[in-house]
């Protein structure tokens, strides 16, 4: 993993520290630990061994460092782990260091410490894009008759109601949050399968309460059967982390477009240094949409990664579940860097509808095109009145006065927003129902 220094634009304080050395020793240890507790419950190891076992679980006690560099000759890091805690164990009870990492596999441990990591991190994420929703769905709200350009293809369109903008926002990140929350329910499950998935080191009667203590006392959920190559509920986590940073992202590619000064519509927060250029005084940078922008350049292809490992090898893999992991981590960790950025954003964004109003007037009545036409056509003709319509934009000046004719017709409210705050409405009523 990428230090502070190198990844501060990728990462947050909460995500580094989920997946920090120390808390990959703290989670794996975890896991070892509640296999002794398990192990001695159900009669399997002598019980006196689990509180020894236990005791040695520290990750305080064993160096990130050396055991890195010993994970790269076995190609996992259960290995040198398993090896420093037996020791550890050994210096404490010879006949108990027998007993540590009873029934279990590399993988079991690894799978495990990485569903830990996960229910670390991503709850307070999921409550911080509530946060960002209810955000943006107060600022709709607040904004629901307030006109402002539509824009397609980057050029001015029709009218809309900036509500509608604000709150399409908020419905795509509730939308990719709901997604995200149910995918990740579905990975806290417990991995413990043994050797090949059969927990063949174990008794037949003491398989099942072993399985069924270690995930109780991990506060994770049972699954099935072990879980070494089928890796869609870790693919489908991946794909929609990914979704969440991309619907953050089309709320940042908006904010810092309408942030550009010939624009003026929005900003970001201010404060202290935030925003600040560091040769050019006049500028007040999108710096939390650069941020969230920055994610959304990398998370598609962190997704694609874990994408790309489901065809996984028979009942355990060579490489696939092993380029998870890191892929995982920093995956989520780009995902924590979105959604700090944007909540920092969603709370302390200022509309300007001065400025929108400005920019409306600046097409001199041109985005009220497609309304006039449609009124016209209804004596004239789609065509005669596509053609006068035409005729009247040619002649420059204000369009509306050029229709004269329609003058009151197209300063009314429905022509101007159309059903846009019904839109608004609509939107805010789903969000209330999620």
């Amino acid at each position: 993993m990428a230090g502070r220094l190198v990844n501060a634009l990728g990462s947050s304080a909460l995500a580094a520290e989920a997946f920090s050395d120390l808390a990959t020793l703290r989670h794996m240890l975890r896991f070892e630990a509640a296999l002794a507790q398990a192990a001695a419950e159900a009669g399997l190891i002598p019980k006196r061994m689990a509180p020894i076992i236990a005791k040695a679980c520290d990750p305080a006690l064993y160096d990130p460092v050396a055991l890195a560099d010993a994970a790269r000759h076995t190609a996992t890091l259960t290995v040198p782990v398993v090896k420093a805690l037996t020791d550890e164990v050994a210096k404490r009870d010879a006949e108990a260091a027998g007993y540590v990492h009873w029934g279990a596999t590399s993988q079991d441990v690894i799978d495990t410490a990485m569903v830990l990591q996960l229910g670390e991190a991503l709850p307070p994420l999921l409550k911080e894009l509530d946060a960002i929703v209810g955000a943006f769905a107060n600022l709709a709200r607040k904004h629901r008759r307030t006109p402002m350009l539509g824009r397609t293809l980057l050029q001015p369109a029709t009218p809309i109601a900036l509500g509608q903008k604000i709150a399409g926002w908020a419905s795509d990140i509730s939308r990719a949050a709901r997604r995200l929350e149910a995918s990740f329910k579905e990975t806290q499950v417990v991995q413990f399968g043994g050797a090949s998935g059969s927990l063949s080191a174990l008794s037949s009667d003491k398989a099942e309460p072993v399985m069924v203590s270690l995930a109780k006392r991990l506060k994770l959920e049972l699954p099935a059967a072990p879980w070494f190559t089928q890796r869609v509920r870790v693919a489908a986590l991946a794909q929609d982390a990914a979704l969440v940073v991309g619907a953050l992202a089309k709320s940042a590619r908006d904010i810092s477009l309408m942030m550009q000064v010939e624009v003026g519509e929005a900003a970001e927060p201010s404060g202290p240094g935030r925003g600040g250029s560091s040769t050019m005084p006049h500028k007040r940078n999108p710096v939390g949409a650069a941020l969230v922008l920055s994610a959304a350049g990398r998370a598609p292809m962190l997704a694609a990664t874990i994408v790309a490992a489901l065809p996984q090898e028979h009942e355990r893999a060579l490489g696939g579940w092993q380029a998870e992991w890191p892929t995982l981590a920093a995956l989520i960790e780009t995902l924590a860097s979105a959604v700090q950025a944007m909540d920092e954003v969603a709370q302390g964004l200022t509309v300007d509808p001065d400025a929108m109003q400005a920019n409306m007037d600046a097409t001199e009545g041109a985005v009220l095109a497609e309304r006039a036409t449609f009124l016209l056509a209804e004596k004239l003709g789609k065509q005669k009145a596509g053609k006068l319509v035409e005729e009247a934009l040619a002649k420059g000046g204000s369009f509306v006065e050029a229709l004269g004719q329609l003058e009151r017709e197209l300063s009314d409210e429905m022509a101007l927003l159309g059903y846009s705050p019904k839109f608004v409405d609509r939107l805010l009523a789903e969000l209330k129902r999620k």
